[in-house]
């Protein structure tokens, strides 16, 4: 093959997803060039990166509109970026409304160029008319959910389900012993874990109402005793998360999201991704989903689910419970938590999540997807026209 494998990622779940992807890819060709925008994660693994995923972390109708002149120079860097390698197939990894986009104008202007994306976009819960778009414009599409292919069977896009990653890549990262040793919290008493997302839109938004709640708890005689952590996502900087802090009973920690959940014994945790690996690690916990107000009517309009959690999704019923808008108040997730921390409901929680990891599939998921791109690299594009 000639030419650089170009790939993009925009938020912190995609360089989980992408880190391992690309590592299966350089140990199958290590002297593939790989250029792109990732984060921490992806970074040892591009040739060339030419922006970090926290330059793209905008969630949100209104948010994005207010961030369109950064990430538009964004956009046209990546695109002369790709005319300058020049690449030869290009790899979304989710983030559909920055990497569509991209998609189209490659498309366009380098038609011999493979479009592959890794991860479908949720059109299944809304933007359905985004699913002829993708069966079109795309080569390959590596669906993380066994009912996503069948939403494309009609159209010229081969999509695959591979598995979902999160099957192997959710372990904790140290034992329940060194975890405690390391961050110096009492294995004795309880810890609840607080996840309000990886972006700084979702910080603003989440953690004023979970720092409220830890104040109070904290100075409550029956809370007293808990204990609080907050896994701090690679994408965010100390000082956005301690402005909010400020001396609330909070221990924040980095690099071990997955210990600081598999031992706490429950967790309120911002929609996406991270439910899904909560899910995963048996903790029980609550779904928090809070957006701009005319960003959430918007989306109200579109979504056409039941439930917002991913985890609910997965499993076809409510297994946890959601909390959005105006639910995301102390009060709320004080009365959430208590159900959440008592032992009957939680270990009722806990086999309820334990139905989730079959929906999920085999390991192995970033070696498969790795085996089938490189293939297509290696053989000329069939139909360059397209």
């Amino acid at each position: 093959m000639s030419g650089s494998l170009l790939v993009v990622a925009g938020e912190a779940s995609g360089d989980l997803h992408g880190a391992e992807l690309l590592r299966a890819i350089k140990a199958r060709r290590p002297d593939l060039r790989i250029i792109g925008i990732g984060g921490d994660g992806m970074a040892p693994y591009l040739d060339r990166q030419l922006a970090h995923v926290r330059d793209l972390g905008v969630v949100g109708f209104i948010e994005v509109i207010k961030h369109l002149p950064s990430l538009n120079r964004l956009f046209n860097r990546v695109l002369s970026a790709a005319r300058e390698e020049p690449i030869s197939a290009a790899l979304f990894i989710d983030y559909p409304g920055f990497n569509l986009r991209l998609a189209k104008a490659l498309r366009g202007a380098m038609p011999q160029v493979k479009l592959h994306q890794y991860v479908c976009p949720q059109v299944w819960a809304w933007k359905k008319g985004r699913i002829p778009i993708l069966g079109t414009v795309l080569d390959t599409l590596y669906c993380l959910f066994d009912f996503e292919p069948a939403l494309f069977k009609d159209l010229p896009v081969e999509a695959l389900w591979v598995g979902n990653p999160l099957v192997e890549a959710v372990q904790p990262e140290l034992d329940r012993e060194a975890f405690f040793h390391r961050t110096g919290l009492d294995p004795a008493r309880p810890l609840v874990a607080l996840l309000p997302g990886s972006r700084e839109g979702e910080i603003q938004r989440l953690l004023p109402s979970m720092v409220e709640l830890a104040r109070r708890w904290y100075q409550d005689g029956k809370h007293g005793e808990v204990q609080w952590v907050l896994p701090v996502a690679p994408t965010l900087a100390d000082d956005v998360i301690q402005a909010h802090l400020g001396a609330a009973p909070i221990l924040p920690v980095r690099g071990l999201s997955y210990a600081a959940r598999a031992y706490a014994n429950a967790a309120l945790v911002a929609s996406g991704t991270a439910t899904l690996e909560t899910a995963l690690l048996g903790t029980p916990f609550a779904i928090v989903y809070k957006l701009n107000p005319l960003t959430y009517l918007l989306a109200k309009s579109f979504v056409k689910l039941p439930y917002f959690g991913l985890a609910n999704v997965v499993a076809g019923h409510q297994v946890v419970k959601e909390l959005v808008q105006g639910q995301v108040n102390a009060r709320a997730l004080s009365d959430t938590l208590d159900d959440l921390l008592d032992p009957l409901c939680g270990e009722k929680i806990r086999r309820e999540l334990g139905s989730i990891r079959a929906h999920l599939g085999e390991p192995g998921a970033a070696g498969r997807v790795a085996d089938h791109l490189l293939s297509h690299l290696e053989r000329p594009c069939a139909n360059p026209s397209r």
